[in-house]
C-alpha cells in the first residue's frame, strides 16, 4: 500500500525532499531542504521527516512582508480571482489521490475526504459568483463572499497584512484552500503553519496553487508552539485558526491546549418532543457520532432527554454502532483511527469514569491502541466527567433530564460544544439561542447537510451572521438558529 509521502509525490514531486524521506519547508513558493529535520509518525505509524525552519528564516519573512505584499498588490483583483480559479483544474486532476492522502494522514473516511475535496473544487470553481459589492470598493474595503452551494461563506477585508493560516486537523484540505484563497485575494502574502497531524495535506493543498502567479506569495512552515509566532507578531499580521480570524493573545492561549481542534466544537442533541420518524432521526444522530470518528466539526457526543423519549432511539443508535466498521479507512472502514494515542487514552478514561459513576455502557467500550469502539453510555450522571469535557471520539453520552428547561441549562454550561440540535418548540429553540452564545439547530432529518455546511464556513458563522437574516437563519446577538 501507498504511504503518505508516495501520495504526496504524485501529486507534486518537488514537495518530498531529495532522498525521499520527508517534506521541506516552503518559503516564497520554492522547497528548501534547511532547518531541523525531526522525525514523526503518521496515525499508522509510517514514520517520515520534516523541516523545523530556524527563528532567522521566520524572522526574515517579517522584514521583507512589505516588498512582498506591494508586489502581490500589482496584481489586481481580478487577476488574483482567475488565479484561484485555475488551481481548480489542479484539484480536479488529483481529487481522487488528494482524497485517499487525507483519509490516510487523518483517518476519516474515503467518502468524507472525497466530499472535502469537493467543497474545496466548488469553493475555487465559484469564487466569481461569491465575490460582491463594486470593484473598486472591494480593492480597499471588506469583500463578503457567499456561495449558493453548502452555504460556505468567506468575510474578506483587503487590508493588506501578512496571513497567518492555521489549518484544522479534521478539514486541512479545505481549511487550507480556504483561508489561502480568502487572504491572497485580499493582498496579503501567506504563512501556512499546519497542524502536526496534517502536514503532508496540507502541503498538498498549498501545491494546488503551484500553477499560478500567486504561489510565490506562499509560504509552508511547521512551526511548534507560539515561540517562532512572536517572530513575525505585529500589527501587519492577521491570523486564521482552522478559518477563524483570531487575536495573537487567544492564539497563544488556544496553543496553551485550550483548544477545540475544529471550527465549531462538538453538538449536543436535546430531545423535548416525539420524534416522527424514529428510525430516520437515529441514523442521523448515530451517523454524526461517527463522523471521523468523532473528531469532526459538528460530531455528535451528548443527548440530554427529556422523560420516556430516549429508550427507541437508544435501542436503535446501539445497533447502528454494532453495525460500523473499524479500520484503515482505505479499506473501506467507517472508524477510522484517532490522531494520537492520548486522546484515545482519555476518552478511555472519560468511558470509565462515567460508567463508575453509575452510567450504563450500552455498547462498545474497547480500545486497540488509537481505535475506540463506538460506544453508547445511557444514564451518564451529570457529574461525569465526560459531561463537560470535549470527547473527540466515537462516544455518545445520554442523560436524562426532568424537564426541557433542565436540558437547556446543562447544555449552557457544556464548554466542549457550540453546537445545539433540539427536538422541540420554537420556544425552547428560542431560549437556548438566548441562553449561549453558539448555533441552535432545529432537529430534522437534514443534520447532515446542515452541518456539514455549517463546517464548509472559513470564518466565524456566529459573527457572519449575527444581526443579519440569511437563508432562513433568524439573528441573535449571542446565537443564530437554523429551522
Amino acid at each position: 500500500m501507498l504511504n503518505i509521502l508516495d501520495f504526496v509525490k504524485n501529486i507534486d514531486p518537488t514537495l518530498v525532499i531529495s532522498d525521499g524521506s520527508g517534506l521541506p519547508i516552503v518559503y516564497n513558493g520554492k522547497p528548501k531542504e534547511e532547518g531541523i529535520k525531526l522525525k514523526k509518525e503518521n496515525i499508522l505509524y509510517e514514520p517520515y521527516y520534516y523541516y523545523l525552519p530556524a527563528l532567522n528564516e521566520i524572522k526574515k519573512i517579517k522584514d521583507e512582508f512589505k516588498n512582498k505584499r506591494e508586489r502581490l498588490r500589482t496584481i489586481n483583483t481580478f487577476d488574483r480571482v482567475e488565479s484561484l480559479i485555475e488551481s481548480s483544474s489542479t484539484i480536479e486532476r488529483n481529487e481522487e489521490t488528494l482524497s485517499k492522502l487525507i483519509s490516510l494522514e487523518t483517518g476519516k473516511s474515503i467518502e468524507l475526504s472525497r466530499e472535502e475535496v469537493k467543497v474545496s473544487l466548488k469553493l475555487l470553481e465559484n469564487i466569481w459568483t461569491l465575490i460582491s459589492g463594486d470593484f473598486d470598493y472591494a480593492r480597499s474595503g471588506p469583500l463578503s463572499l457567499i456561495s449558493e452551494f453548502d452555504n460556505t461563506l468567506l468575510d474578506i477585508k483587503s487590508e493588506g497584512k501578512l496571513s497567518l493560516v492555521i489549518p484544522s486537523y479534521t478539514s486541512p484540505f479545505y481549511t487550507t484552500i480556504a483561508s489561502v484563497s480568502r487572504a491572497l485575494i485580499s493582498g496579503n502574502p501567506v504563512i501556512i503553519k499546519p497542524s502536526s497531524y496534517a502536514m503532508a495535506s496540507t502541503i498538498s493543498a498549498m501545491a494546488m496553487f503551484s500553477a499560478t502567479d500567486l504561489y510565490d506569495y506562499i509560504y509552508y512552515l511547521p512551526m511548534r508552539g507560539y515561540t517562532a509566532l512572536k517572530e513575525i507578531d505585529s500589527e501587519d499580521l492577521n491570523i486564521f485558526l482552522f478559518g477563524k480570524e483570531v487575536t495573537y493573545n487567544s492564539l497563544k492561549r488556544s496553543l496553551n491546549g485550550n483548544i477545540i481542534p475544529n471550527c465549531l466544537g462538538r453538538a449536543v442533541v436535546i430531545l423535548c418532543n416525539e420524534i416522527d420518524d424514529i428510525d430516520l432521526a437515529s441514523n442521523e444522530i448515530a451517523k454524526l457520532a461517527l463522523i471521523h470518528s468523532g473528531q469532526a466539526c459538528g460530531s455528535i457526543s451528548w443527548i440530554l432527554s427529556n422523560h420516556g423519549l430516549k429508550d427507541e432511539i437508544i435501542e436503535n443508535i446501539s445497533d447502528r454502532f454494532e453495525q460500523s466498521s473499524i479500520g484503515n479507512p482505505l479499506d473501506g472502514k467507517e472508524v477510522g483511527p484517532l490522531k494520537n494515542k492520548e486522546i484515545a487514552d482519555r476518552s478511555t478514561k472519560l468511558i470509565n469514569d462515567a460508567i463508575s459513576k453509575g452510567g450504563k455502557l450500552i455498547t462498545g467500550g474497547l480500545t486497540n491502541d488509537r481505535y475506540i469502539e463506538p460506544t453508547l453510555i445511557n444514564e451518564t450522571p451529570k457529574n461525569a466527567e465526560i459531561m463537560w469535557s470535549d470527547i473527540e471520539a466515537p462516544v455518545l453520552a445520554v442523560t436524562q433530564v426532568s424537564n426541557c428547561n433542565e436540558a437547556i441549562s446543562l447544555s449552557a454550561m457544556m464548554m466542549g460544544s457550540s453546537i445545539t440540535i433540539i427536538y422541540g418548540n420554537e420556544k425552547l429553540l428560542s431560549s437556548m439561542a438566548k441562553a449561549k452564545r453558539g448555533i441552535v439547530i432545529k432537529g430534522s432529518n437534514n443534520l447532515s447537510s446542515i452541518l456539514t455546511s455549517l463546517c464548509s464556513f472559513v470564518g466565524n458563522p456566529i459573527e457572519n451572521f449575527a444581526n443579519k437574516t440569511y437563508n432562513g437563519i433568524l439573528p441573535f446577538t449571542r446565537s443564530i438558529l437554523i429551522y
